[in-house]
């Protein structure tokens, strides 16, 4: 079975699906809509999208993709899934030595009180695994990106702080789509 998300491999819209679905072929899309649109043309079994987070109330986007398919995909499957923001950089690099953190909007909101603490600009980016992604590619070892703790393992990256949310627990529901006429239900 082949899963839409949106985001690099890593991102916690991966780990959602693989709860839900350990044996299905993760495939990681750039955006909400291409999920989506994945899902109706049958080019993916499934697709999971993040509608709503316990920090920052609804997840515009993802929202806006489901509203735009017009009926051509039908919600099969949901989960609250918890998300655990670290501070992710590169081995070797320090909290006082980090100026910009990037991130999926999303999480840079669930992480405001953090990053305003420790005084660190917000770099919008397209998602929390790409960043990781991008911030280990890179070597600059003032940048930062916020993600999961899987993706420091899958980037390479040092954890500098963890559980940097707002708020304790801190979750996200997330809603699996299939094709309309489709049916499929988790494990």
């Amino acid at each position: 079975m082949r899963i839409a998300y949106q985001g690099a491999p890593g991102a916690f819209s991966e780990l959602a699906a693989l709860t839900l679905y350990p044996d299905a072929r993760g495939w990681p899309l750039a955006d909400f809509g291409a999920v989506v649109r994945a899902v109706a043309n049958r080019e993916a079994d499934l697709g999971i999208l993040p509608v709503k987070n316990s920090v920052i109330g609804d997840v515009g986007a993802a929202q806006a993709a489901l509203a735009a398919a017009d009926d051509r995909v039908v919600v099969v499957a949901e989960t609250s899934f918890p998300v655990r923001h670290c501070l992710l950089a590169l081995p070797g690099a320090t909290l006082a030595a980090i100026r910009s953190v990037e991130s999926h909007p999303a999480a840079l909101a669930q992480c405001g009180a953090y990053l305003s603490r420790h005084r660190l600009t917000p770099r919008v980016t397209n998602d929390t695994a790409g960043a990781a992604r991008d911030i280990g590619a890179d070597r600059n070892f003032t940048r930062a990106a916020i993600a999961g703790s899987e993706a420091a393992e899958r980037y390479g990256l040092a954890i500098l702080a963890r559980d940097i949310a707002d708020v304790a627990d801190n979750r996200t529901r997330f809603v699996v789509v299939a094709a309309a006429s489709s049916m499929a239900s988790p494990r």
